[in-house]
């Protein structure tokens, strides 16, 4: 009984392991729920300010997706958007 609960544990430690490598990276899945301009404009705001937090805008932005979506964007991505927003 001991061995057959230890083979069924280490079944679903190998499945999560499997899904957790092969779900997509978080900027791929903030693209396709937030796609279209869905992010805040932080292009107004000023860096390293009360009103971003102490962060970079990146940084912000960042931050707030995460919190808003649970998604965290890539240093890059973030980056991106905000000189797009800049622009």
């Amino acid at each position: 009984m001991m061995k057959a609960l230890g083979m069924l544990l280490l079944v679903l430690v190998l499945s999560a392991m499997v899904i957790g490598v092969t779900s997509q990276p978080a900027a791929a899945q903030a693209q396709t729920s937030m796609a279209g301009g869905e992010y805040p404009d932080v292009s107004s705001l000023e860096a390293f300010s009360a009103e971003t937090n102490y962060m970079s805008l990146a940084g912000y932005l960042k931050w707030t997706s995460f919190k808003d979506n649970g998604v965290w964007l890539s240093r890059f991505e973030a980056q991106r958007i905000v000189t797009a927003q800049q622009a």
